[in-house]
């Protein structure tokens, strides 16, 4: 297996920062919403798959969950461990250091989540697969799994486009400037990230990082799902339960239920 690339110490850093308005509360709502829906047990344990900083783990914890999570970034998974050791609901919440395509352990879980396109990451098809396959070994009998990636159709039909982000908080300023480059050859997308910090006191610092996203067509990820074992049970925009996806649907989120061994 290849590497996959982390988020270096510097975005990672200011990952907070830059999505401090990201509403993981709500989303949160949402993807409880899921597991009501379309689960056939009672989800107590979840599988947190590229957690990031741990604000998802965090608030389903709260919710009286036991989370499990890990993501391949030690830059990030470092922020995840100090937010989690403040916790309240420390006690609940498991951290580590993991790549998504093996997820070594031997505990299973009700539910497993993979959200904020991180599947996205995975440019192979054969990575894709093994991270399907892996997260399938971790779930119990019937467990569900949760996952958002970019929509293929949305990419092609509404092309991405050079964006700037200014955010003013915590005594800094902060500036990315995302340029994005697209491969439909490859159904990816290339996005050269520039970024400028600025401090009260005027010292400014810049880096830059580049992630590449893959974008993924409905049958697409129904056939991958059903691949690796799976029954597909809803395709639907991110934050969207009542409707189908569409092509200006830039994020679109899967619900899956594991199938049983002898199927």
């Amino acid at each position: 297996m290849r590497p996959l690339p982390e988020f270096g110490k510097e975005y990672s850093g200011y990952y907070d920062i830059l999505y401090y308005n990201k509403d993981y509360e709500k989303e949160c709502d949402y993807i409880e919403k899921l597991f009501r829906l379309f689960s056939t047990r009672k989800v107590v344990t979840v599988r947190d798959v590229a957690c990031g900083t741990g604000r998802h783990a965090i608030a389903f914890a709260d919710r009286g969950y036991d989370v499990h999570a890990s993501d391949i970034s030690e830059h990030m998974v470092k922020i995840a461990r100090e937010r989690f050791r403040q916790s309240p609901q420390a006690s609940r919440l498991h951290l580590a250091v993991g790549d998504m395509r093996k997820l070594h352990g031997s505990r299973r879980f009700d539910a497993a989540l993979c959200m904020f396109a991180a599947l996205g990451y995975l440019s192979r098809t054969s990575d894709v697969l093994a991270t399907l396959r892996a997260i399938r070994r971790r779930l119990n009998p019937r467990g569900l799994l949760v996952f958002d990636v970019w929509n293929g159709l949305a990419v092609l039909t509404v092309r991405p486009s050079i964006t700037t982000k200014k955010i003013r908080r915590g005594g800094i300023t902060l500036t990315r400037k995302a340029t994005p480059k697209l491969d439909p050859l490859r159904n990816s997308c290339r996005v050269l990230y520039d970024i400028s910090v600025t401090q009260q006191t005027g010292r400014m610092m810049r880096f830059q990082e580049t992630h590449v996203m893959r974008y993924f067509y409905p049958q697409e990820i129904k056939d991958l799902l059903e691949f690796c074992g799976y029954d597909l049970l809803s395709l639907h925009p991110f934050l969207g339960i009542r409707r189908g996806v569409t092509s200006n649907d830039w994020n679109m989120t899967a619900v899956a239920t594991k199938r049983p061994e002898h199927a």
